[in-house]
């Protein structure tokens, strides 16, 4: 009996040092696990450039604050254009696919049918490649023009960025108290009033043969 006791003591302290050992082997993993195809300082941002199958657009950042039509220099609506371009400077993978893909037209990516260039202020510029849907629907290939990895990304992104084409984000007007219509006084319509009855005039009596005429006082 001490015997066996013994020996599961000693397979125990094995074991605890055998996974102490394999602990002290691996890489310390890191607390923030998500993984960027592309991470830059939203900031640092000065122009975004889209182009899609049907057609292209170019925004530019407004000082202080806000984006215009690149071609035009006219307003730009401010929500949608950051929206889009503060996810693309810090745009997450979904999942990495592959190292060194060898034949990008297997991803719709030779030539992609979406690219989403951003120009930072020192004038580099970063180029998102976004090729086909996945099997599932659920994501896009994409990758960034110079690297080597594939990922997949949120349709949701994608989607935003085409409606910058196709449902050019200009700003909704906002209306000038000043020129308001007047409101005008409700016309009514009036109620016919009963005319009133006029009365008949009283017949006189007529007087009877052989008797003397009614009093009429």
């Amino acid at each position: 009996m001490a015997r066996s006791t013994i020996a599961m003591v000693a397979i125990f302290v094995v074991l605890a040092a055998g996974v102490w050992a394999y602990d002290k082997t691996q890489p310390a993993q890191s607390a923030d696990k998500t993984v960027y195809v592309l991470e830059v300082k939203d900031t640092e941002v000065q122009r975004l450039d889209v182009t899609t199958s049907a057609g292209t657009v170019a925004f530019e950042r407004a000082e202080p604050f806000g984006w215009n039509f690149a071609d035009s220099g006219q307003q730009a609506d401010l929500s949608r254009v950051s929206s889009v371009a503060n996810r693309l400077a810090k745009l997450r993978s979904s999942a990495k696919v592959v190292d060194n893909p060898t034949d990008l037209g297997l991803y719709g990516l030779n030539p992609p049918p979406v690219t989403a260039t951003l120009t930072l202020k020192d004038g580099t510029t970063r180029r998102v490649l976004i090729g086909n849907k996945t099997v599932n629907d659920a994501a896009y290939y994409a990758m960034v023009e110079g690297s080597t990895t594939l990922h997949t990304i949120n349709t949701l992104i994608v989607g935003d960025i085409e409606k910058l084409v196709t449902e050019p984000p200009v700003p909704t007007p906002t209306p000038d108290p000043a020129h308001s219509p007047t409101p005008t006084a409700e016309r009514t319509t009036p109620t016919a009033t009963r005319a009133l009855a006029t009365p008949e005039p009283t017949a006189e009596p007529t007087p009877t043969a052989g008797l003397p005429a009614p009093s009429t006082n």
